[in-house]
């Protein structure tokens, strides 16, 4: 097509404003109207057809929108249409040979400024002499278009003509599907004011505007028109600040013809900017299955290029709408149009056609147009079409988008996101010209990328996660038998991935990562093979009835990745292309066939539990993970903050030393027979041994000829023999001290095609290089840890074992196959057992790990680990672990009605991670009515505790540790009355004493005066004096989530202890008197531990039998002995009938006084160590009768002592009672008759006088 083109001159009459060529001639009235984008009129000439040899269009518009149609007439191949087009004045027409195009642009600014320009086209028939035909002549039109009365272009057709004319329909500022009409380069209708709209040729002159005023039979009207120009603000552009920010459209009804055009602006390279798609077709509720399509329809960016993603059910087509990037900063105009299977999409004035594939002419959305990026809570549970990348990467739209435009009408974006909160969004455009990683952002060695107006922190390698790299990756202990499984709630169908994850381990073999599908082979497995990085991608092909590749694809990156050293995997996948990059080094791969979609269900680490659709399973990981994102997503990290509720795991949190199935073998004639080694070409071996002893044989067997293999400890190293078949050959551990000391160490022995052997002593290697004969051929039984005493003579030379190993061996791996020690063999001679009993049964200060309490016993000792929140026989293991997810969750321990305990004491333990800095943890409470309670939370990052036993709340805390930061804390907090102790961690103690006053520690010290039965009329006495009370009364419950108090917690709760209770424990065996609700997850077990939103514990029974629980524990010692170690719960029947206890017992007879001196009841922290107590607990009885007589008889009684012990020891001397330091706790010991013997108490302590609590009288039993 011809296009003339003229810049405007900024000489001459100017720009033509409102106050220069448009002044209004006197007594000549104007005629204007206003568009809004949805407004638009038009006038029928089917009935009264026009023909003229020429003929004339004049108007004036006035508008700051850059692009909309003004006026257009005609149809199919005969048409004219002027518009507005990124500020510039665009002319089409077409007599039917071929459209002829001018364009008309000012040389500074565009015509969208606001003011009145004029616009004139003229078009002429007449005739001229074809060129190189000079015989013929023929009818041609001139057309020319002026603006403002200066700019002027001609063009000339070049086809025989008899008559302009039209017999269709005149538009003015727009029409009902502007995308549809014929040569019309733009999309959306006209936003601003249209004056003195006028047609005229030979015979006749339409005022079109003063027709439409008039209202003309003839003229049709749409929208709300305004006959008067006002201003119209021109669509604010937003800015997209984020990849999670979006904002969602109403639902894009375009079944068969639709239009949508914007201009966006941006640097960054990738990100999904529009997006709609439909219901699966046949899909029922929770099926999967990749034959269900769903409409969509798309726009993203991948790699600066812009790409088209349509598909109406029966084929999708992805489409590269761009030739070149357009990621470079500047606007970019975007023209969609579609029509039935065709259409075309044009980027910058360049229009690329297109034709979907299949028969459907219907285009099916449902959910709504998404513009930016998606919402976060959508991403898993829609199941987005592979197709659309930047959906399945998570990455959202950052930059600039303007002029909007769905079917020709106008859409707010500044509106419709300030109306739906969207985070993110901003209503401006701009961009900032200094560069944003100047400042160094990124922490911990990330590395800095600019973005649009924003810098990206690639965190990748360092171990950190977060916007700047500032939050410690989670870090998965493996020891061979654990795993972390991702259990995604459908089924994931995907043509690009991102995988990103740290290693570290001294095993050449392990699973690192796969996914893996119930349904299908379908796979993307990482693994370590050898010590080298190996990716597998299998795609189905059999399933899906796709031409089958060659089977599944196979990458290998870098070697020795089993030096236990952190290291760092990446692959990359878009649809065909492969790549993985080991510690920066990348290897790329094209996938065979064209089927290029992954499905599954699982992402696995550690082990591969889907196994179904493999031929050859992977080797179990032994070593530590960290850092796993995929697409996007730290599933490590959610999992461990309860963000997900679909993961499964019994994998450790934390950089644990891992010892994996340890065995002892009890005396040097204790030796295991496995199965021969098979070490032909290479060989890579790993284990973990400690002993006390210099020399013994760990390692042999024989082969054919001379071939043996051998390693022994000589004089406390470690000795590699071996032969293959050139004489034997000594390598000798370089070790810089005997490894004989009790400790554990790992020894690697490898062997490569290359003949390259390596023994490594923990982080000490030796390498040596052998010639000659390459193979190892072993044949025979493998022994491990010793042989039978007559085959230690017939031992090669340079082997000097003639005894067996003593001590223990773990983490055994040969090859890759890691044996079952016991198990596996062939046969076992002597004491060859499970586990590793070390030499130590003394107490020391590295007896018990994490403050736990070494109890000193005949024959070892144990360890105390109550107050640890860890378990195992040195408080090494991780306690009970339960993740709470989003949405809250809630444990409940409920005591039984007639079970409930009153306690002088209390002593609190958990251990958590969250990343929250508000938060309810525990909160005890006692019976209704009663308002007793005790609440762990955490408050501003910080940990506190508040409880009330009887007038005042009192709180203590730990500002200066802050515990919202995603790492393992551990809490401890005792109390004891109203004093109470907090540590957070290896802080210092924080201790909380209330003060006390004279009056109160006269009463309390009167009370002791009190005949034993008659303590509850002094207590209720006492309680109408406003007395600061000790006991926490009655405890009905514990709840553990906060979900409760309206504070939910979400994150880990580990090892919970309440004054013997172990709460988590009781609800991992599913004990009655725990309920359960909400997200819950209990790690170490698999789905079936699964705990949905809804309560899933039994009810508590009314009548439950009484029991009493013991709840003894004890402080920080060394040394204390224990009679016997704690369990969850020690339960004794109780003889209640004779045993009433009132808040304070003694003697009423005054030699016993000193004995009964007021303490103040001071716990003792870690760092001041008394002897062991207990905690006091007091029992309701469900029998008062007997109580309400002696009441009745003893009133009158009571309160003349009472009065009699107050006269007496009025004037006694404060100094007289002096505290006992020695005497902090009351300890219980239970009798083998069942009863319980109680010790003399120790009186209240000093307590200010406070407001009482509405409290029920008080009863114990």
């Amino acid at each position: 097509s011809p296009v003339g083109s003229l810049l405007f001159s900024e000489g001459g009459a100017g720009r033509g404003g409102a106050g220069d060529v448009h002044q209004p001639t006197k007594g000549k009235e104007e005629f204007v109207a206003t568009f809004k984008g949805n407004e638009f009129f038009c006038y029928d000439l089917s009935h009264n057809p026009i023909q003229s040899s020429t003929d004339e269009i004049t108007l004036a518009f006035r508008t700051l929108q850059r692009n909309g149609l003004m006026l257009h007439t005609g149809k199919s191949a005969d048409y004219v249409n002027l518009s507005l087009k990124s500020g510039a004045v665009w002319l089409v027409i077409n007599l039917g040979s071929g459209a002829f195009e001018a364009l008309v642009e000012p040389v500074n600014g565009k015509f969208n400024d606001n003011a009145w320009h004029d616009v004139r086209v003229t078009r002429n028939l007449r005739q001229h002499a074809g060129i190189g035909h000079a015989m013929v002549n023929k009818l041609h039109y001139l057309v020319t278009i002026s603006v403002d009365g200066i700019l002027t272009t001609t063009g000339y057709t070049q086809e025989d003509y008899t008559m302009l004319g039209s017999d269709d329909f005149f538009y003015i500022g727009g029409s009902p599907n502007t995308a549809d009409l014929p040569g019309s380069p733009v999309s959306n209708n006209f936003m601003g004011c249209l004056k003195d709209v006028v047609y005229k040729n030979n015979d006749f002159k339409l005022e079109l505007s003063r027709l439409a005023k008039e209202g003309d039979p003839k003229m049709k009207l749409q929208g709300d028109l305004s006959f008067r120009c006002e201003d119209v603000a021109a669509l604010d552009p937003v800015t997209f600040e984020s990849p999670e920010a979006f904002v969602a459209l109403p639902r894009w009804s375009a079944k068969r013809t639709g239009s949508i055009s914007l201009d966006f602006r941006t640097t960054e390279p990738n990100g999904l900017l529009l997006f709609s798609q439909g219901r699966r077709a046949g899909a029922a509720p929770g099926s999967h299955g990749s034959t269900q399509r769903a409409d969509y329809f798309a726009m993203e960016l991948l790699d600066g290029y812009l790409y088209l993603l349509l598909d109406m059910g029966s084929g999708g087509i992805k489409l590269r709408a761009s030739s070149r990037k357009v990621n470079d900063g500047e606007w970019c105009h975007v023209d969609f149009q579609r029509d039935g299977r065709k259409g075309s999409i044009s980027v910058n004035s360049r229009s690329t056609p297109f034709l979907a594939t299949g028969e459907s002419e219907i285009l099916d959305l449902e959910s709504e147009l998404y513009l930016g990026g998606l919402p976060e809570g959508g991403r898993v549970d829609l199941p987005l079409p592979p197709e659309v990348w930047t959906a399945a990467l998570r990455a959202g739209y950052v930059g600039c988008v303007r002029d909007l435009f769905i079917d020709g009408r106008s859409r707010d974006l500044r509106g419709l996101a300030e109306a739906q909160g969207a985070v993110g969004v901003a209503p401006f455009c701009s961009r900032e010209t200094l560069k944003q990683c100047a400042s160094a952002p990124c922490h911990n060695g990330g590395i800095c990328r600019e973005g649009w107006n924003r810098f990206v922190c690639d965190c990748i390698g360092t171990g950190f996660l977060g916007r700047v790299c500032e939050r410690e990756a989670t870090v998965l202990s493996y020891d061979g038998s654990m795993y972390m499984k991702i259990m995604l709630p459908n089924a994931m169908h995907t043509e690009a991935e991102d995988v990103s994850l740290r290693f570290m381990s001294q095993r050449a073999y392990g699973l690192m990562m796969a996914t893996t599908s119930r349904e299908s082979a379908d796979t993307l497995r990482l693994e370590l093979d050898g010590g080298q990085m190996k990716l597998t991608v299998n795609l189905d092909c059999l399933r899906v009835g796709c031409a089958p590749s060659k089977g599944p694809e196979t990458l290998f990156a870098g070697h020795k990745l089993n030096d236990n050293e952190w290291h760092t995997v990446r692959v990359v996948r878009r649809g065909k292309s492969l790549q993985l990059s080991v510690d920066n080094v990348t290897v790329e791969g094209q996938m065979a066939g064209a089927h290029t979609r992954l499905e599954f269900h699982n992402i696995e680490t550690g082990i591969m539990t889907e196994r179904r659709f493999i031929s050859v399973v992977p080797s179990n990981f032994i070593g530590h993970l960290s850092g796993l994102v995929f697409n996007g997503q730290p599933y490590m990290d959610q999992c461990k903050d309860g963000d997900i509720t679909y993961c499964e795991l019994n994998a450790r949190f934390g950089l644990r030393a891992i010892v994996a199935d340890p065995v002892t073998f009890k005396s040097r004639s204790s030796y295991l027979a496995l199965a021969t080694l098979q070490a032909y070409a290479s060989m890579h071996l790993f284990f973990q041994f400690k002993t006390t002893a210099p020399d013994g044989l760990l390692l042999f067997n024989s082969g054919n000829g001379n071939d043996f293999i051998v390693i022994e400890l000589v004089k406390g190293y470690i000795h590699y023999v071996f032969d293959l078949g050139n004489g034997p050959s000594l390598m000798k551990g370089n070790s810089d001290k005997p490894v004989n000391d009790n400790q554990w160490h790992n020894v690697v022995v490898s062997r490569d095609p290359g003949n390259v052997h390596t023994l490594k002593i923990d982080s000490r290697t030796v390498t040596q290089h052998s010639n000659g004969a390459r193979n190892l051929d072993l044949k025979g039984e493998l022994y491990i840890g010793g042989l039978s005493k007559n085959m230690f003579s017939n031992l090669p030379k340079l082997v000097a074992s003639r005894d067996g190993f003593q001590g223990c061996l773990a983490s055994v791996d040969l090859n890759g196959r890691l044996p079952d020690l016991i198990a596996d063999a062939l046969h076992r001679i002597g004491q060859v057992e499970r586990g590793c009993d070390g030499p130590s049964t003394t107490c020391t200060e590295e007896s018990c790990a994490n403050q736990g309490v070494c109890l000193q016993q005949w024959d070892g000792f144990t360890c105390d680990c109550t107050m640890t929140s860890y378990g195992g026989p040195v408080c090494n293991d991780p306690g009970t672990t339960y993740i709470f997810g989003k949405g809250g969750a809630l444990i409940t321990y409920t005591w039984p009605p007639n079970d409930r305990p009153s306690t002088r004491m209390d002593r609190l333990a958990v251990g958590f991670s969250t990343h929250q800095r508000s938060a309810v943890l525990v909160r005890v409470d006692s019976a209704s009515g009663l308002g007793d309670y005790l609440q762990l939370h955490i408050d501003q990052g910080t940990v506190g505790v508040i409880f009330n036993v009887g007038t005042d709340d009192i709180t203590i805390d730990e500002p200066n540790a802050i515990v919202s930061d995603g790492k393992y804390h551990v809490v401890r907090f005792t109390r004891s009355g109203g004093n109470a102790t907090l540590q957070v961690d290896s802080w210092p103690v924080n201790e909380r004493y209330p003060a006390g006053n004279f009056d109160n520690e006269r009463l309390a010290i009167a009370r002791q005066r009190i005949p034993y039965r008659l303590g509850r009329v002094v207590d209720e006495w006492l309680l109408d004096k406003g007395r600061q009370l000790t006991i926490f009364n009655s405890q009905a419950a514990i709840k553990i989530g906060g979900r409760d108090q309206g504070r939910p917690f979400q994150g880990q709760v580990s090892g919970l202890y309440y004054n013997g209770l172990k709460v988590l424990a009781l609800a991992a065996e599913s004990d009655p008197n725990v309920r359960t609700e909400g997200h819950l997850r209990l790690v170490g077990e698999g789905p079936s531990v699964l705990l949905s939103a809804e309560t899933t514990a039994t009810t508590l029974l009314a009548d439950m039998a009484t029991t009493i629980m013991e709840t003894t524990t004890t402080m920080a010692t060394t040394t204390t002995r224990r009679g016997r170690s704690p369990t969850l719960r020690d339960s004794t029947t109780q003889n209640t009938d004779d045993l009433l206890v009132a808040s304070a017992e003694c003697p009423s007879d005054d030699e016993d006084l000193e004995e009964c001196e007021p303490s103040t009841a001071n716990p003792t922290g870690p760092g001041e160590r008394g002897p062991p107590g207990a905690v006091e607990v007091i029992r309701e009885s469900s029998s008062t009768t007997g109580m309400v007589v002696g009441i009745v008889a003893a009133a009158a009684l009571c309160i003349l002592i009472l009065l009699y012990a107050m006269y007496k020891y009025r004037n006694r001397d404060e100094g007289s009672y002096q505290v006992d330091q020695s005497r902090n706790y009351i300890s219980n010991s239970a009798q083998s008759n069942g009863a319980v013997v109680k010790e003399k108490a120790l009186a209240a302590p000093k307590t200010p006088s406070k407001t009482k609590k509405n409290k029920d009288k008080e009863y114990y039993v």
